[in-house]
Order: C-alpha cells, then structure tokens, then sequence
C-alpha cells in the first residue's frame, strides 16, 4: 500500500512538473511532492530499491547504445582532461568545505565530506569510517547539495545551454524496427552487465554495469542496439525520482540553522568551477558546451544521464568524465581526506577550533 501511495504521489508530481514546462519533469516532480509530502507527514514515503534500480538497468541501456569505437578512442585520449577536471572539481568542493567550518560549528572533518561532490551514499560510509564526524550534518549537507544541483543543472543545460529537449524518439515502432529475439537479448546484456557489475562492486552498479554492458557489444559486434520507446523512459526517471524523493528528509535539516546559506553558496562556487572548467572542455575537444557542462558538473551519473538523454549531449563523453571523478572519490579520495585531516589535526594538535 505504501508503494502505491508514494507511486500516486510521484505521478501527480511529474505531471504538474510536466504542465509547468519544468525541466526534468518525470524526476524533477517525483522528488519535490514525494518528499513535501513526507515532510507534511513527518515521515518520508517508501520507495523499492528494488524498483529504482531496475529502471536504472533500464536507463544505463539507453545511455549505453551511442558508445562506438570513435567515442572510446577520443575518451582515451582526453584521459588527461578528465583527470584535470575531476581534480578542479574535488578542490573546489574540499574549499566549500572549509568555508562551511569557518562559518557555522560544525567540526572541520564533517564540513569537508559533507562538501566535497561525491555520491551521497559513498561519503556517509566514508564518514562511518572516520572519527569525530557527524553523520546527521553530513547526510543533510550532501542531501542540500544534490538537491541543489538536480534542480541548477537540468534548467541551465536544457534552457540556456542547449536549444532545448531534443525532440521524442518515441520508439513505438519498437516491434518493427527489431523483432522480440532482438529485443530480449538487448534485455539479457543489460541485465547480465548489472548482474556483474555488482558482482564485482562497481559504482552505481546497476546503472553503470548496463552501460558498459551495452557499449561493449555494440564496439565488439557493430550491432546496433533498440531504441528504448519514451514512455518507458519517462516510467524509468518516475521510478528513479520516487526513489530520491523518499530518501530527503527535509524535517532534518532545519535542525542545522546557518548551514544552508552557506553551503548554497557553496554550491554556487563550485557550479561556477565546472561550468568554467567545462569551457576548457569544449574548447579543447570540440564537443558542445551542454556536453562539457555536464561532464564536469558535480552532479550524480544518474541525474546527468537522464539530462544528457533530454538535451541529446554526448553521451558517452560525459559518462567518462562523470565515472573517472567517481572512482577518484571512491578509490582516492578517501585517502586525501584522511591526509588533509591529519595535517589539520598536527596544526590544531588535534582540536577542532569549532569545538573551542
């Protein structure tokens, strides 16, 4: 029952996202009346994972069928590029987060993982690890900060950086363009790619698994993949946006007064850092300003994806950029914040000036 309820709410939310010419309407609208809602109710709905991450299966196949063996040999060759935005992007966050400390009480260690733009659920098991850190600030600064970014990022891409949403591929004429073979053995190799790719622990497994998946039999084979008809992708964003409406606890972040403004403004500064460094993109590879902004904005794989599917951007590029900064706050950056801590901690002697 409490599916079905949070399902009802998430439809009146994209259709009135959609009535309003909103951007990102079937994801933008699930989240903001899901999350109302539980905030009306003091208590936030309930949402499958499950459900969420079959439509990201759903979503990393279409983000996986314009992969080609040109698009991986230019990735190859921006390597460099990549790792030089994912190192502006991160400094930039780790600068927000300094600011956050000398503006409110919150502790030095907390500030710089609740600021830094990684995955919501990846810097809250970082924090786990770590000492001293508050969990509840640093959910509610990451959740402030994705917040702002899904609604900043999709309006400035599909309304002031691009012409605006590419028109509909349908896909309606799906049984004439592949017979029902074809289109389970797409399903298969989707499927089979999120299968191993949680296997194998990779990142947002269930979306990123597909589009590997997918790419790599459309490089090795030279097939091309079905379309996925529309409306099932505005059904997959639906159930995504459902998904992050009923993880938002509103009701926790006024408990945190003074964070807000600053980690706005934060947020701000590094929006202002990846539209700059996305200048640099464009510029040096020729891809379209909506295509670098998206591959060097902070936001998740998830909601650029589905932006990146709107506005018809490259991609794969920006899938490249987006996975190289992940597995940067994965794999490496848990290792600079516990350096910059500890050189932090040698120059207080391990006291928090916040603390004073």
């Amino acid at each position: 029952m409490g599916y079905i309820r949070t399902l009802l709410i998430a439809l009146v939310g994209g259709v009135l996202f959609s009535y309003i010419n909103a951007p990102l309407p079937w994801t933008l609208g699930p989240i903001v009346l899901v999350s109302l809602v539980g905030l009306v109710k003091q208590q936030p709905l309930v949402w499958s994972i499950k459900i969420r991450n079959v439509a990201l299966v759903l979503l990393g196949y279409a983000m996986g069928r314009p992969f080609t063996v040109e698009t991986l040999q230019a990735i190859a060759a921006q390597l460099p590029l990549m790792l030089l935005a994912t190192f502006v992007t991160v400094s930039a966050g780790i600068f927000t987060g300094w600011l956050m400390y000398k503006k409110t009480t919150i502790n030095f260690t907390t500030c710089l993982l609740g600021c830094v733009p990684g995955g919501l659920s990846q810097m809250v098991v970082l924090a786990a690890e770590m000492k001293n850190v508050d969990l509840t600030a640093v959910t509610i600064m990451q959740t402030l900060r994705m917040l702002s970014v899904v609604f900043t990022i999709p309006f400035l891409t599909i309304h002031i950086l691009s012409d605006g949403p590419v028109a509909a591929d349908s896909g309606m004429n799906l049984a004439a363009a592949a017979d029902m073979p074809t289109v389970l053995m797409w399903a298969a190799v989707a499927v089979l790619g999120a299968v191993v790719g949680k296997w194998i622990h990779l990142p947002t497994a269930t979306m990123l698994g597909p589009i590997l998946a997918v790419a790599a039999v459309v490089i090795t084979t030279d097939l091309t993949a079905v379309p996925v008809p529309q409306p099932l992708l505005y059904a997959a964003q639906l159930c995504v946006g459902a998904y992050i409406g009923s993880s938002i606890e509103l009701q926790r972040i006024v408990s945190y007064q003074g964070m807000g403004p600053v980690l706005l403004g934060g947020v701000l500064l590094v929006l202002s850092v990846s539209m700059g460094m996305g200048l640099v993109v464009s510029a040096l590879t020729g891809e379209t300003f909506a295509t670098s902004f998206l591959s060097t904005a902070p936001g998740g794989l998830t909601e650029m994806g589905i932006t990146a599917l709107t506005v018809g951007a490259n991609i794969s590029t920006m899938t490249a950029y987006q996975l190289t900064r992940l597995l940067f706050i994965m794999l490496v950056f848990p290792y600079v914040a516990k350096g910059v801590v500890a050189l932090y901690e040698r120059k207080y002697g391990g006291h928090d000036e916040n603390d004073a």
